[in-house]
């Protein structure tokens, strides 16, 4: 498994005795991690069980199965597998943190703990570790020591929740995975009760493919009042009631302002969307693209041309077309970049896995994916097309967010030019001979996945 994109933690679970990766192997892991993005869980542990039968070894498989089995909710089967690899890797944080939190899960919270202050003792940065921590700590009834944790690990509404009980006079949490019949003085039903959802909270957020994370929350607003939705041309005001003028909230403060605003990247996440789908760009290094809504740039910003690639040879052609060229970014480099009108930002993490995407939809990406070139076969009028493979973001610019279609074997599936994206997995395209209906002259065989919008 894969460390979460919001810590950025490059981990090296491999052994130097690995024999190489069979196609056979590649393929089913691949597809595996495919169904993981769909959340077809049971698909996708099967799926990593065949490409486990090749390579039976295979450190990074063996994480993600056991990340999977967390999903399905087989805690003592992933926490098994994570044991065993920390017995071989026992200075990996994040195994210790996924381990604490599957034996959080299933009520051993002093055991839990352990593994979680020996991932904070390697990494002391490790956000998601602290948010864990806090909730074992609240579960041991420690709530000074479950603030302090909340507060290292950007909690500040579950560490200002702690203030709260502490200061009430709460006594420790019950160590039943249920609330008892008869509480103990000072611990109200409702207490026990968020503690559990805030346990499931964080077991649930297990990303897509197998990443355990705990979600900063927003900045909490003050309330200012009741607000109704109220259609144009309606009065709200009902017949024969008398009206009162509408009280109107105050300006936030700068700080609130300031505070709300501003965003900061996690560690190696160079691109990532902000909270209103705009494209934010924080790189120590560089990355490819393109200028067309740029709104703001720290510093100067200098580039440089990039031409296509064909087979590993680059060419005399500009990437990304001569009237909006795909150039590369030399960093350090921090912007702020807007989509132009209908069009919106779409993200997506590579991670290993091959992307094929039509280049004009490409917006940019980081320096960590490697890409080739190539055309579409549709007859006079070829289609530029990038294939991306590596570890890093691409950035999709789009009409609207993408549909996938699965790709089966033995099965052809036909597509409209104009509303082809990409795919991922082993697709072959093709001129349709005769194509039904006229408009989807494109046709795909092979196993993946299609992206349309």
């Amino acid at each position: 498994m894969r460390e979460g994109v919001r810590s950025g933690r490059r981990r090296l679970l491999s052994r130097s005795d690995e024999p190489p990766a069979s196609e056979d192997f590649l393929f089913h892991l691949s597809r595996g991690s495919e169904l993981l993005v769909q959340n077809r869980v049971v698909e996708a542990k099967e799926e990593l069980e065949r490409a486990l039968a090749f390579q039976p070894r295979d450190v990074q498989s063996q994480d993600l199965l056991a990340g999977v089995y967390f999903r399905l909710g087989v805690y003592p089967t992933a926490i098994g597998i994570w044991q065993s690899l920390l017995e071989e890797f026992p200075d990996d944080p994040t195994l210790h943190v996924n381990t604490g939190l599957a034996l959080f899960k299933t009520g051993q919270p002093n055991d839990a703990r352990e593994h979680l202050v020996r991932a904070l003792e390697l990494d002391p940065d490790h956000e998601r570790g602290w948010g864990y921590l806090g909730l074992v700590e609240w579960r041991l009834g420690k709530l000074d020591l479950a603030r302090e944790a909340f507060l290292r690990g950007g909690q500040v509404t579950m560490a200002r929740r702690m203030e709260e009980q502490s200061s009430a006079g709460s006594v420790a949490a019950p160590r039943h995975r249920e609330p008892p019949q008869d509480l103990p003085a000072g611990i109200e039903a409702a207490q026990v009760s968020a503690m559990r959802d805030a346990a499931t909270a964080a077991a649930a957020e297990l990303a897509e493919d197998g990443r355990l994370r705990l979600e900063r929350p927003r900045p909490a607003r003050s309330p200012s009042g009741k607000w109704t939705l109220v259609e144009t041309g309606v009065d709200p005001v009902p017949v024969g009631a008398a009206s009162r003028p509408s009280q109107v909230p105050p300006p936030p403060t700068v700080d609130h302002v300031a505070a709300r605003w501003a965003i900061e990247l996690p560690e190696r996440t160079p691109l990532a969307l902000g909270p209103d789908g705009e494209l934010l760009v924080a790189s120590p290094g560089g990355v490819h693209g393109r200028l067309e809504g740029l709104r703001a740039v720290r510093g100067r910003l200098a580039t440089e041309p990039v031409t296509r690639r064909f087979r590993g040879r680059s060419s005399d052609e500009l990437l990304g077309g001569p009237e909006d060229p795909i150039q590369r970014w030399a960093g350090p480099v921090a912007a702020v970049l807007r989509p132009s009108a209908g069009r919106r930002f779409v993200a997506l993490d590579v991670d290993e896995s091959l992307l094929y995407v039509r280049e004009e939809l490409v917006q940019a990406f980081d320096d960590r994916v490697g890409f080739e070139s190539g055309r579409l076969p549709l007859g006079g009028a070829p289609a530029e097309l990038l294939s991306f493979h590596g570890r890093g973001v691409v950035v999709l610019r789009l009409t609207s967010s993408p549909t996938g279609l699965e790709v089966r074997a033995g099965e052809e599936v036909r597509v409209d030019p104009a509303a082809l994206v990409g795919w991922t997995g082993r697709l072959f395209p093709s001129e349709a001979a005769t194509p039904s209906p006229p408009h989807a002259s494109l046709a795909f065989k092979g196993q993946g996945i299609l992206l349309v919008t």
